[in-house]
């Protein structure tokens, strides 16, 4: 056969293949279309055309990558074997994987309509939890008039008689492959295959950008219920599963201590028995507004003397030396959402990500939420990405907080053209959303010091462009372990941070401002942190009672919400909490995850590695075989990871089944 006629058949079976993959976008959008008008109810008045397009726009992304996985053998094999004039290898798995693909994705879609009837929501965890139920019960609840049963037998016998037929008629008239033999200049052959191979992988990622199509990006509209549109069912169904794996991964066993030993050590009823706390009394004029600013990826080194000639932090520095600054504080975790969850429930993280958890267990007692709630405060939320990132408009609700605002308030886009918005917008979306007149927590979250750093830090006005720019007695400790990107963000978010507390601070008066990083930045000037840089985060309190002092009581994210309590609550109320305030004269140690801090000292607790600890003072590091703070540290952990997956009975053996949320 000449080469001609070889590069026929290559174009034939190319062009099938790509009309398989347009007949798979086109079926995810009769899909979504078909989902957005069975439950249109579910639409807010703020639904108009435009969001409706912007969530068809991003579901294109979802489906574009499920797309790319269905075509991924049949393409690979056209690849390898049309050099050897051989197509039939490529031909079968494509007719096989079309048969898969509209029976699959039949099946896949009537199920979500019926899924979502029950649980307002794509697949999420429910579905495994379902595993643990009475398997019998559950067939028999499908079979229901109100999940029309014959109705979805006739939809699914159908629709896949017509994709079967649609296909089978595209490959004999090769509709595509007409265009593609017309397609004739120099280079033609070699261009054309490139270019569809680099399409193939953008397909695959569902982006043409460095950033791929993810969970995290699906809110991007003003709807909520339109954003449970966005992410494809195939894309929807492997999420949850993700999160069923990492809710249930130890597999009800704990992992800190043993049942024999749990037991003896905790024979309360309940985990709240441990934790309810009394106040003493306030200790500060009640400020009417509390702002807790929880600053991505901002930890505690720009903040030291040795860094501050550096001037990445002059505002947070400014407002540390006007308050009072805990220095030997540990982040919860060494991930945003994690440590967020930490401080939103105050029950410290021990390795399970909870952002599912409002549908398993009970919201918590501790909830930072629900407590300031009992003391007159009205609760919000303010975050600058969209609420679908860790379900965290979700989770905010289920916890108790009383208004969320995300960055789909303030235009869901950053100057730069990123989704989210830059932290000046989200300052400016506090200050208009905040009543003077009414007391109120604010809950603000932080995001642009942040991968893919695309915020414009010189038209911001950030003043170094190379090493030479920066001041003379800091170049020592630079390496070029940051990029000027990098550090032009964290100069930003400090920029942002002190234009916010100025405004503020006309507008709230006796307002209560405290700051806290997220976790380590993972980025330090050089590579060679000590642990105490690559591990604290500092917590800031400032306001008109607030003393200017360097506080060292050792601390964590979970002391933050019992120190505010201590300082404002009247006498004798009741709260709950893991921490205990940053002000109690006999607390000498807190928990991070894998860390702990005591008087003078961190420790670093590896997984079967040696202990590293290091002097608070000298900055001494040594490596340790034991220490017999590894028992303490086993035994929070051990009460956390009951609370955190069985709930508040201590008495539980079993998980929980799944309740609606």
């Amino acid at each position: 056969m000449d080469k001609t006629q070889k590069w026929q058949n290559f174009l034939k079976e190319l062009g099938n293949q790509v009309f398989f993959w347009f007949f798979g976008i086109v079926f995810f959008t009769l899909f979504r279309i078909t989902f957005i008008f069975i439950f249109r109810k579910q639409l807010s008045a703020a639904a108009d055309g435009g969001e409706i397009f912007k969530a068809l726009s991003s579901g294109f992304s979802f489906d574009c990558t499920v797309m790319g996985y269905f075509l991924m053998l049949p393409f690979l094999l056209l690849l390898i074997f049309a050099p050897f004039d051989k197509f039939r290898p490529a031909i079968i798995s494509r007719k096989i994987t079309q048969i898969l693909f509209v029976i699959l994705s039949t099946i896949i879609c009537i199920i979500t309509i019926g899924y979502f009837q029950e649980y307002h929501d794509q697949f999420n965890n429910f579905l495994f939890l379902a595993l643990y139920d009475d398997q019998k019960a559950v067939a028999k609840t499908l079979m229901a008039d109100e999940y029309h049963p014959l109705l979805n037998m006739a939809t699914f016998i159908i629709v896949i008689g017509a994709g079967i037929v649609i296909l089978a008629y595209s490959e004999r008239r090769d509709f595509i492959f007409r265009r593609l033999r017309q397609v004739r200049f120099k280079y033609s052959r070699p261009i054309l295959v490139v270019l569809v191979i680099a399409l193939f992988v953008c397909s695959l990622r569902g982006s043409f950008s460095s950033v791929p199509a993810i969970r995290k990006w699906a809110g991007v509209s003003k709807d909520a219920f339109l954003n449970k549109t966005i992410v494809n069912p195939f894309r929807s169904f492997k999420y949850a599963l993700e999160d069923f794996n990492e809710l249930n991964l130890l597999d009800g066993k704990n992992p800190f201590l043993s049942e024999a030993q749990f037991r003896m050590d905790f024979p309360q009823a309940k985990v709240t028995d441990l934790l309810e706390k009394t106040a003493q009394g306030p200790t500060v004029e009640k400020p009417k507004h509390i702002f807790l600013i929880v600053m991505e990826s901002y930890d505690s080194w720009p903040l030291m003397d040795k860094y501050k000639p550096f001037k990445f932090s002059e505002n947070l520095s400014r407002i540390a030396a006007n308050g009072t600054q805990f220095t030997d504080f540990l982040p919860a975790a060494n991930a945003t959402f994690d440590s967020f969850g930490a401080i939103v429930t105050d029950v410290p993280h021990c390795g399970v990500n909870i952002s599912q958890l409002g549908t398993v267990n009970e919201p918590f007692e501790t909830s930072i939420f629900r407590q300031f709630k009992k003391l007159g405060y009205e609760t919000n939320l303010f975050y600058g990405g969209f609420l679908s990132w860790e379900n965290i408009g979700d989770f905010c609700k289920y916890q108790g907080v009383d208004r969320i605002f995300s960055g789909v308030d303030a235009g869901g886009k950053s100057d730069s053209g990123d989704w989210g918005i830059e932290d000046e917008k989200l300052f400016n979306l506090v200050l208009k959303n905040t009543n003077p007149a009414k007391n109120s927590l604010n809950v603000i979250l932080t995001s642009s010091y942040h991968p893919p750093y695309a915020i414009d830090i010189y038209g911001k006005g950030f003043p170094y462009h190379t090493e030479a720019d920066f001041p003379a007695s800091v170049r020592k400790y630079y390496d070029g372990g940051m990029t000027m990107k990098e550090m032009g963000h964290l100069w930003y978010g400090d920029k942002a941070i002190g234009a916010f507390v100025d405004s503020a601070e006309k507008k709230y008066g006796d307002g209560l401002f405290c700051f806290t990083g997220d976790h380590y930045g993972r980025r330090f000037i050089n590579h060679n942190p000590n642990l105490y840089e690559k591990s604290s985060v500092s917590f800031i309190m400032y306001g008109k009672s607030i003393p200017k002092s360097v506080n060292r009581t050792p601390g964590s994210h979970v002391d933050i919400m019992p120190t505010l309590i201590e300082m404002i609550a009247p006498k004798g109320f009741k709260y709950y909490s893991f921490g205990t305030s940053l002000y109690d004269k006999s607390k000498n140690k807190a928990f991070g995850l894998d860390k702990m801090v005591v008087p003078d000292e961190i420790y670093y607790f590896p997984k079967e590695a040696k202990i590293e600890r290091i002097n608070l003072r000298t900055f001494g590091e040594s490596r340790l075989n034991s220490s017999p703070l590894t028992d303490d540290y086993n035994r929070y952990m051990a009460l956390t990871w009951h609370y955190t997956i069985k709930g508040n009975d201590l008495k539980a053996t079993k998980k929980k089944t799944a309740k609606k949320n």
